[in-house]
Order: structure tokens, then sequence, then C-alpha cells
């Protein structure tokens, strides 16, 4: 504030001057030639006086621009040698720069903002599109990149040429002519088919149309399933529970000519309540595997140290009256010094049961099952391959779904829950493990099984 003293103090003589100057210049006894001398003086005075005054403020405007220039130099030493800036410098340019540091903070800040509001748009799992009012695409994260293959260069241009979705497009469209947020599942069949759940909306401030895109083609796929499972059961349970009625009711009026007919018919309900009994027995082992991950270091699981060898041995010999029966030769081949595993005996004899059995049960006569059990890479590995009727490359992904047959027909008639192949798939994944099959039709299947080794 210095220069505006000196220079209120210049404005000050400025006028006290004029003041005195008029008083004798309207002076009765002057005469003309002192007039004009005075005029000539009073001029040549302010000329000088407005020399000295542009000439102190070009001085004290250079001051300030030298002092902006040097001032972070003079803070720096300031800050080594502990002395304070002082005097001119502690003015105007000190102001300046503390403006400019704000300003630079401000700045620093909003770009802060900024990339920490992208860094959480690109994470999200959700999709999110904004469009200008212009419709104009805004912002567009990799996920919603990903699901609709929008790519970078469509930042910038109209979303109607972009965005190539029909139902996408015509739900933004309905929202601007509605002016209200709508909500509409979607259906995507390239890249690959998904299901999405698209909610519109506009935003109240900037009147800019946002979209957020949720995948929900998991939840999709586990509606199937339910649904599925529960026509799949209906039918499993009331098939044996129709056949017990009507042979019940035949028997209760006695429409039966001999003791031997009366026999097959108990003979017929008594299979038909077997199946029952399995397939609610099946059920619960899915639950209890449901239920929850086991620790296989917790022997209060039923995990403890078992022989691998001796435990196929026995499942494999549970099995021995169905090989006869269907005429499909077995052969063994287990890696000799096979270390203990710790697992749970039952659920993994369960395990191999179910796969050798299944195996059996789809192998014509005079086919072969082969089980190998080896341990690799510290994991236990257990294949079952056989040259039965094998399954069509569609059908892998569901195999291992309950209830599911490829061949409803042929399966009922082969007998079975439908259950055994999903209650081996959980069986492995509670004990951390792996499963996989290869199959080609009418040439076999092969079930690989790999069980990581843990310590207790």
């Amino acid at each position: 504030m210095k220069i505006f003293r000196k220079h209120f103090l210049y404005l000050l003589c400025l006028a006290a001057v004029a003041s005195l100057l008029a008083v004798v210049l309207f002076s009765p006894e002057r005469g003309a030639l002192g007039y004009v001398a005075y005029v000539a003086v009073f001029v040549a005075f302010g000329l000088a006086l407005s020399w000295i005054i542009e000439r102190d403020i070009l001085k004290d405007f250079s001051r300030i621009s030298k002092a902006l220039e040097l001032l972070p130099e003079k803070q720096k030493k300031a800050r080594k040698t502990g002395r304070k800036v002082t005097d001119f410098d502690t003015g105007v340019s000190i102001s300046i720069s503390e403006l400019s540091e704000r300003i630079s903070l401000q700045m620093r800040e909003t770009e802060r903002e900024g990339n920490q509001f992208k860094s959480i748009i690109e994470s999200m799992r959700e999709g999110v599109i904004v469009i200008s009012r212009e419709e104009n695409l805004l912002l567009v994260n990799d996920t919603a990149k990903e699901m609709f293959t929008i790519d970078d260069a469509a930042i910038g241009r109209p979303y109607m040429e972009t965005v190539r979705n029909p139902d996408l497009q015509g739900l933004i469209s309905r929202m601007q002519r509605n002016k209200k947020s709508a909500t509409q599942e979607i259906s995507v069949l390239y890249p690959k088919e998904r299901s999405y759940l698209v909610s519109v909306r506009v935003s109240p401030r900037y009147r800019e149309i946002i979209v957020v895109i949720f995948d929900i083609t998991e939840f999709k796929n586990l509606e199937r399933i339910k649904a599925d499972f529960v026509a799949n059961v209906s039918h499993e349970l009331r098939t044996p529970l129709t056949s017990i009625k009507g042979y019940i009711e035949t028997l209760l009026d006695k429409s039966y000519d001999t003791d031997e007919e009366k026999k097959e018919f108990l003979e017929i309900i008594e299979e038909n309540t077997d199946r029952l009994i399995a397939i609610a027995s099946d059920l619960l082992v899915l639950s209890e595997l449901e239920s929850g991950e086991a620790d296989p270091r917790d022997s209060r699981k039923g995990y403890e140290e078992i022989d691998i060898e001796k435990t196929i041995v026995r499942s494999v010999g549970s099995l021995g009256s169905l090989f006869s029966k269907n005429r499909v030769a077995l052969s063994l081949e287990i890696e000799d010094g096979m270390p203990p595993y710790r697992a749970n005996r039952f659920l993994v004899e369960r395990m191999i049961i179910n796969l050798v059995e299944n195996s059996a049960k789809y192998t014509p006569q005079n086919g072969s099952v082969s089980v190998r059990a080896s341990a690799q890479n510290g994991a236990l590995r257990i294949e079952v391959e056989d040259n039965g009727i094998g399954i069509p490359q569609e059908h892998h992904e569901r195999i291992f779904e309950r209830f599911y047959r490829v061949d409803k027909n042929r399966s009922r008639e082969i007998g079975g829950t439908g259950l055994g192949l999903s209650i081996v798939k959980h069986i492995v994944i509670q004990h951390g493990g792996t499963i996989e099959v290869r199959s080609t039709e009418r040439e076999g299947s092969t079930f690989t099984v790999e069980l990581p080794r843990t310590e207790q």
C-alpha cells in the first residue's frame, strides 16, 4: 500500500500548488504579462509533476514485476536462513503470489477429485454411460465399452451412432420424450449372450442423461436353474409316486389273479419307494454340501488322512454286481507309493462311486471303464475313462446341474436320480479341487478330478 500513499501525497501537493496559483493569477494587480508567466509556470510545473509521478509508477510496477520473479527464490532463501521477507516484497507481490498459489491449489484439488471420480467410475462393475443434452457421448466406462463393444473414439459422437443396441436406444428415446426415469431388461447376443438391467435417468442439475447398466446374466441363469430344478424334481418325484399309487389301488381292489402278480406289484412298489428314498438322500447330501464350505483341517467335519488306494478299491468294489450285470470290464491303475491324502473319507468314496457308476451305466456291453490315480504337482489326480456312448459337446457345461440329463428317456431306463454328477461337483469344490470332462459322442468320456493337497 506504500505506492498509493506516495501518489496520494503527490496529488495533495498538486492541489495545493493549483490553489496558490489560482489566488495569484486572479490578483487584480497583475498584468497580462504576469498572467502568461504564471500560466507557463503552472503548465511546466504540472508537466514536471506528471513526469515524476509516471516515472515513479512505472518504477514501482517494475519493482513489482521483478519482485514477483524473484519471490520464490527469496522465500526459499528466507526459509533456509530463518529471515523474513520484508518491506516491499511483503506487499502486493505477496498478495498476488498467495492468490496465484490458492488458484493453483484449487486447480490441483479439482484435478485430483476429477481423477478420483474417473478411477471410481472405471473400477465399477456396472456400466456407466453419460449423454449430453445434445445427445453426444460424454463418458463411457470400460465396463460399458465391453458390454456394448464401444470404442474410445465414440466420445463426443452421437449415441445413436455408437451405441448400436436397438433396445437401449429405444429406452433412451422414450425417456427423452417422457422426461421420466426408466428401467428395462435388455439382451445382447454379441460377442456373447448376456442379460442386462438398464436404468436411465436425467441429471436434475446439468440435464444430462445418465445410463447405468447392471449385468444380471448370472441371476437369470440362477432363475433358470431354479425353475428347471423345481420342474425336474417335481417330475422325478411324481413318476414313482404315480406308479406306487397305481399299484396300491390295484392291490386294494384285488385286481390280480395270482399271488405271483401280487408279488410283482409289491416289488414294483418297493423299487419305486427305493427310488424316492435315493432322491431324498441325494438331495439331503446336496443340501449339506451347499450349506457351507468345510475346512479340511477340521477333524470334526470328518476330514482325516486316508489311504487313496484302499479308498478307490473299496469304492469300486461296491459296484461289482453292476459291472457283472452290464458285462463291462473294469481296470485300476493306481500309482505306487501314493501318499496319504487328507479328505472326508465318506465324500471321496461317494465321489468315486458316482463317477464310476455313471460310466458303467452308459457303457454298452463288452465295453470297459478305467480308473487311474496319481500324484501330480502335489495334487491328487483321479481319472475315470470309458468307451461308452459319450456326451455331445453342447451338453458339457450343463451335465453337472441337478437333474440334467443328456438323453432323458435312456437315463430313466438305466435308473439313477439325476443328481450323481452334481454331487460329485460339490464334493470336488468342497475339497478345493477342479473337475473337467472330455468326451466325444459314441467314443466315450473321461472325467478328471484334481484335489490339492492340504496340510493339517
